[in-house]
């Protein structure tokens, strides 16, 4: 009898409390150290990065886990946590990938073609991930100064999971690196602005919707989208309103509103090879 294979997503956290995981409402870790200078968290994941699709999914919640705590540095441990240390640990209990789907999401493939997945028809998280890596290196090191690219190639190798020539990671490494070595090394200025309190409270409330809106544009269009997707085509109101957690209106309201800007179809057609 073959057993079911398990891996884990170890990662290190500098100047971290231990408690990150709860603000994006992730499940409580199977390994927790608190070390002086972060934190080693980890969660034992049911399945394994063998093929091209669960190598993907992989990434895509690395990546998207990377990107959440940018903050924090955080390194993926391609190893698993030593056990035998004085740490927090539950080793009875197993994860499921999609529940980090709360992770946030960079949703620009509309805008940006080059950036997304072409096997899945989802945003390219890794690409995105190495390239805010690449920019905290660019503001270390000094704009106009050239990053080398082994510096990026190492982040992507340590990180995520590629088949064993790496192409797929090199290949991105090197679009990165020939855009800012384009650009003189510099760094894309973003405008900057004050806002009263009535304008941040709208603005707030703006991004809480649109985290709403996000988690649920990530779930009916990754790599998991086919289990929100009814036999007859239409959309699993119950099943994405009980995966996020969110209420049966919020979730019907966000779904009418992403048919009718035309970003999802109202029902998948099977005779359109989408499901």
């Amino acid at each position: 009898m073959k057993l079911y294979q398990k891996t884990w997503l170890y990662f290190f956290l500098w100047d971290a409390q231990g408690d990150e995981f709860l603000e994006y409402n992730l499940p409580y870790p199977n390994y927790l150290l608190q070390a002086q200078k972060g934190v080693f968290i980890g969660w034992l994941i049911n399945g394994y990065p063998g093929t091209k699709q669960s190598r993907e999914y992989f990434n895509d919640i690395i990546a998207r886990y990377i990107i959440a705590h940018k903050k924090y540095k955080p390194e993926r441990l391609p190893y698993r946590p030593e056990l035998a240390r004085d740490a927090i640990k539950d080793l009875n209990n197993t994860h499921e990938l999609k529940e980090f789907q709360n992770l946030p999401s960079l949703y620009w493939a509309n805008k940006k073609k080059i950036w997304t997945s072409e096997s899945v028809g989802t945003v390219d998280q890794v690409f995105w991930a190495i390239k805010l890596y690449t920019e905290e290196l660019i503001k270390e090191f000094g704009e106009g100064t050239p990053v080398p690219y082994e510096m990026l190639q190492d982040y992507a190798f340590n990180n995520f999971f590629d088949k064993k020539d790496k192409s797929t990671l090199r290949a991105k490494c090197r679009n990165i690196w020939n855009w800012y070595d384009n650009r003189g090394w510099t760094i894309p200025k973003r405008r900057e602005w004050k806002m009263t309190r009535r304008e941040r409270a709208l603005t707030n409330a703006k991004s809480i919707k649109e985290k709403k809106r996000r988690q649920i544009l990530n779930a009916v269009t990754g790599i998991m989208k086919d289990e929100y997707i009814k036999p007859d085509g239409t959309w699993n109101i119950y099943k994405l309103t009980k995966d996020l957690g969110m209420s049966d209106n919020t979730v019907r309201k966000h779904i009418k509103e992403l048919i009718q800007e035309g970003i999802i179809p109202e029902k998948i057609i099977k005779d359109e090879g989408l499901i």
